[in-house]
C-alpha cells in the first residue's frame, strides 16, 4: 500500500519532542500548509509518503484512516529517531575519519556532549566502538554545564553548535569564541539543549567554505544501499537553507570541482557502513568544501525525505531550464518554485493571521 505524501518538515522537531501529539510552531504550520502541493514531486515515485517518520507521522497517517497494521513499529521508529540524531551523525564522521585517513577530510574536531555524561562528571576517552551504536562521548571531562570548557577546539575558530534534531537553520548557531572564550549566551542555550534534548554536537565552524554539498542515498528493504546521486545547495550564514541546483549530475559534479574517483571513495564507505543500519528509505549526507579543498564528510544525515533527493527528481521530471510555479501564490505566506536551474523556498509578505 503506497501510504498519501505529505510535507511534513516539522518531522525534525516531532523527532525531539517525540510524542504522538505534535503541534509544531504557527509559522511552520504555515509553512506545511502552503506547501503541501510540493508533496506531489514524489507522490508517484519510490518515495511515495511522508517526509519524515516520527511517533507523530505514524499518528497522523492513523488518523487519517491508514490501517496500522501498514505502518512502521513503534520500535522502528525509535531506530530512525536515534539514526536521525546529531550524535549518530558525530559517531559516524569518527569512524569514518578513522578508517579513511586522509588528510583533506575535515571533521576531526566535531564532537558530542551528552547531559547523561557530564552530570555524572566522567567524559571517556576512547574511540567509538560502531557506527550502528550510540554508546559514550569521545573525549574531554565537562563537569559543569555552565562551565563548558571547549579548549580542544583551536580559541581562534569560530564554534559551530547544534541540538541533536532540528531543521532549517533552528537549534545551530555559531559562537565567534571572543578571546578563546563562549559566550555567556552560549552557555545558557547549551543548557537549555542539555535540558530539553540531552546533549549538543559542537564543530570547527569553517569560515572558508565555498560549498554546500550532499550525496543522496536510498536504502532499500533487502539493505542494499543505492547512490542516487550529488546534490549542491546554497545557505545563510548559519546553514538556513537558501535553494538547490537543479542541474545533471555532470554540471553539479563540475561545481563540486573535486575528482569523481576520490568522491566514489567515499560513496563506497556509505554503502558499506549503512547497509548495517536497521533503515528504509531516503537518506542524505550534508558536506562541504572549504578554500584548499578539503573536504567535511559528514556535517548532517537525514534519514529522510530531503531537499537535495527533491532536487534530483524537479530535474527529472523538468530539466534545467524550466520555470515552475510548484505550489499555490499567496499574498503572504510561503512559496516553492523552478526558476531556470534552481529550487526556492520562499517568504511572501510575512506570515498570515490565520496560521
Amino acid at each position: 500500500m503506497n501510504l498519501p505524501s505529505i510535507f511534513n518538515c516539522s518531522n525534525d522537531m516531532a523527532l525531539a519532542a517525540n510524542v504522538r501529539q505534535y503541534l509544531p510552531p504557527r509559522r511552520i504550520q504555515q509553512m506545511e500548509a502552503d506547501l503541501a502541493d510540493l508533496s506531489a514531486v514524489w507522490a508517484d515515485t519510490r518515495f511515495a509518503g511522508p517526509w519524515g517518520w516520527s511517533l507523530a507521522t505514524k499518528q497522523r497517517y492513523k488518523q487519517m484512516g491508514v490501517p496500522v497494521e501498514v505502518l512502521p513499529s513503534d520500535e522502528w521508529l525509535a531506530g530512525v529517531r536515534r539514526l536521525s540524531s546529531r550524535e549518530f551523525a558525530c559517531r559516524y564522521v569518527q569512524e569514518m575519519l578513522s578508517e579513511l585517513k586522509d588528510p583533506m577530510l575535515l571533521g576531526g574536531e566535531m564532537q558530542w556532549y551528552d547531559r547523561r555524561v557530564l552530570s555524572s562528571g566522567a567524559y571517556s576517552t576512547s574511540e567509538p566502538t560502531s557506527s550502528t551504536s550510540v554508546d559514550r562521548p569521545r573525549r574531554h571531562r565537562l563537569t559543569d554545564v555552565v562551565d563548558v570548557d571547549l579548549t580542544m577546539l583551536e580559541a581562534s575558530h569560530a564554534i559551530i553548535f547544534k541540538s541533536p534534531w532540528s531543521s532549517s537553520g533552528r537549534g545551530v548557531f555559531v559562537d565567534k569564541m571572543t578571546d578563546g572564550k563562549c559566550q555567556m549566551s552560549t552557555l545558557k542555550r547549551l543548557q537549555g539543549f542539555l535540558s530539553s534534548q540531552d546533549g549538543f554536537v559542537a564543530d570547527h565552524f569553517y569560515e572558508d567554505k565555498v560549498l554546500d554539498f550532499a550525496m543522496e542515498f536510498f536504502v532499500h528493504e533487502d539493505h542494499k544501499v543505492e547512490f542516487l546521486g550529488y546534490s549542491v545547495f546554497e545557505t545563510g550564514e548559519h546553514g538556513a537553507y537558501g535553494y538547490n541546483y537543479v542541474e545533471s549530475q555532470e554540471e553539479l559534479l563540475r561545481r563540486i570541482g573535486v575528482d569523481a574517483s576520490w568522491l566514489n571513495r567515499l560513496i563506497d564507505y556509505h554503502k558499506e557502513h549503512l547497509s548495517v543500519i536497521d533503515y528504509k528509505g531516503p537518506l542524505g549526507i550534508d558536506m562541504l568544501k572549504t578554500a584548499d579543498g578539503s573536504m567535511h564528510p559528514c556535517l548532517e544525515m537525514n534519514f529522510r525525505m530531503n531537499m537535495g533527493i527533491l532536487a534530483l527528481l524537479l530535474h527529472e521530471q523538468y530539466g534545467s531550464d524550466a520555470s515552475v510555479n510548484l505550489t499555490p501564490l499567496y499574498a503572504t505566506g510561503f512559496q516553492a518554485k523552478l526558476e531556470k536551474g534552481k529550487f526556492f523556498l520562499q517568504m511572501v509578505g510575512g506570515i498570515s493571521q490565520k496560521a
